[in-house]
Protein backbone atom coordinates (compact mmCIF):
# COMPACT_ATOMS: atom_id res chain seq x y z
CA UNK A 1 0.00 0.00 0.00
CA UNK A 2 1.26 3.67 -1.18
CA UNK A 3 2.06 6.04 2.03
CA UNK A 4 -0.12 9.32 2.33
CA UNK A 5 2.87 11.35 1.14
CA UNK A 6 2.70 8.51 -2.17
CA UNK A 7 -0.83 8.98 -2.99
CA UNK A 8 -0.38 12.82 -2.37
CA UNK A 9 2.50 13.20 -5.06
CA UNK A 10 0.70 10.83 -7.37
CA UNK A 11 -2.45 13.57 -6.73
CA UNK A 12 -0.71 16.46 -7.98
CA UNK A 13 1.34 14.52 -10.89
CA UNK A 14 -2.69 13.65 -11.80
CA UNK A 15 -3.10 17.46 -11.97
CA UNK A 16 -0.42 18.08 -13.55
CA UNK A 17 -0.90 15.45 -16.44
CA UNK A 18 -4.35 16.64 -16.78
CA UNK A 19 -2.89 20.02 -17.11
CA UNK A 20 -0.59 19.51 -19.28
CA UNK A 21 1.67 22.17 -17.77
CA UNK A 22 3.07 22.82 -14.33
CA UNK A 23 1.58 24.28 -11.26
CA UNK A 24 2.60 26.96 -9.33
CA UNK A 25 3.87 26.39 -5.89
CA UNK A 26 0.72 27.84 -4.62
CA UNK A 27 -1.51 25.48 -6.27
CA UNK A 28 0.66 22.73 -4.87
CA UNK A 29 0.09 23.78 -1.30
CA UNK A 30 -3.86 24.44 -2.32
CA UNK A 31 -3.97 21.07 -2.71
CA UNK A 32 -1.77 19.74 0.09
CA UNK A 33 -4.46 21.96 2.27
CA UNK A 34 -7.90 20.07 0.12
CA UNK A 35 -6.61 16.70 0.10
CA UNK A 36 -3.57 15.27 2.48
CA UNK A 37 -5.53 14.77 5.45
CA UNK A 38 -8.79 13.55 2.75
CA UNK A 39 -6.55 10.96 1.43
CA UNK A 40 -6.83 9.00 5.07
CA UNK A 41 -10.67 9.73 5.54
CA UNK A 42 -13.43 7.01 5.19
CA UNK A 43 -16.16 7.87 2.00
CA UNK A 44 -19.78 6.94 2.77
CA UNK A 45 -21.73 4.94 -0.29
CA UNK A 46 -25.20 4.41 0.23
CA UNK A 47 -25.41 5.87 3.48
CA UNK A 48 -22.61 3.25 4.98
CA UNK A 49 -18.63 3.78 5.60
CA UNK A 50 -16.48 3.38 2.81
CA UNK A 51 -12.14 2.79 2.66
CA UNK A 52 -10.29 5.87 2.78
CA UNK A 53 -8.34 6.81 -0.66
CA UNK A 54 -5.48 5.65 0.68
CA UNK A 55 -6.45 1.87 0.89
CA UNK A 56 -7.99 1.68 -2.55
CA UNK A 57 -5.22 4.29 -4.41
CA UNK A 58 -4.24 1.04 -6.54
CA UNK A 59 -7.21 -0.52 -7.22
CA UNK A 60 -10.10 0.37 -9.83
CA UNK A 61 -11.78 3.26 -7.64
CA UNK A 62 -8.00 5.06 -7.02
CA UNK A 63 -7.94 4.89 -10.90
CA UNK A 64 -10.90 6.67 -11.13
CA UNK A 65 -9.93 9.44 -8.22
CA UNK A 66 -6.62 9.81 -10.64
CA UNK A 67 -8.89 10.49 -13.28
CA UNK A 68 -11.08 13.21 -11.66
CA UNK A 69 -7.77 14.27 -10.34
CA UNK A 70 -6.63 14.76 -14.07
CA UNK A 71 -9.94 16.09 -14.99
CA UNK A 72 -8.92 19.16 -12.35
CA UNK A 73 -5.45 20.22 -14.31
CA UNK A 74 -7.43 19.72 -17.64
CA UNK A 75 -10.48 22.45 -16.89
CA UNK A 76 -7.78 24.30 -14.87
CA UNK A 77 -5.19 24.86 -17.24
CA UNK A 78 -8.10 25.94 -19.87
CA UNK A 79 -8.69 28.80 -18.03
CA UNK A 80 -5.26 29.65 -17.06
CA UNK A 81 -4.47 29.38 -20.69
CA UNK A 82 -7.51 31.72 -21.79
CA UNK A 83 -5.48 34.00 -19.09
CA UNK A 84 -2.17 33.59 -21.21
CA UNK A 85 -0.56 32.19 -17.95
CA UNK A 86 2.06 29.49 -18.40
CA UNK A 87 1.45 27.66 -15.08
CA UNK A 88 -1.81 26.31 -12.97
CA UNK A 89 -2.44 28.94 -10.08
CA UNK A 90 -3.79 28.07 -7.22
CA UNK A 91 -7.30 30.35 -7.96
CA UNK A 92 -8.00 27.90 -10.72
CA UNK A 93 -7.20 24.48 -9.64
CA UNK A 94 -9.48 25.45 -6.42
CA UNK A 95 -12.09 26.64 -8.57
CA UNK A 96 -12.29 23.94 -10.94
CA UNK A 97 -11.93 21.06 -7.70
CA UNK A 98 -15.05 22.26 -6.21
CA UNK A 99 -16.43 21.64 -10.04
CA UNK A 100 -15.22 18.48 -10.03
CA UNK A 101 -16.20 17.59 -6.70
CA UNK A 102 -19.76 18.64 -6.70
CA UNK A 103 -20.09 17.57 -10.35
CA UNK A 104 -18.85 13.73 -8.76
CA UNK A 105 -20.93 10.81 -6.98
CA UNK A 106 -17.83 9.68 -5.89
CA UNK A 107 -18.02 8.06 -2.12
CA UNK A 108 -15.42 11.00 -1.01
CA UNK A 109 -16.48 13.94 -2.54
CA UNK A 110 -17.25 16.70 -0.68
CA UNK A 111 -20.32 18.98 -0.53
CA UNK A 112 -19.76 22.35 -2.03
CA UNK A 113 -18.41 24.51 0.40
CA UNK A 114 -16.78 21.75 2.17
Amino acid sequence: MPTQEEVFASIVQSVRTGAGMDLDADAVAALRVRYFEWIEKAGEKEGKPFPTPLDVWEQVEGANLRRQFERIGRQAAAKSRARNKSQVSEVETLDEALIVEADSDCPWCRPPGG
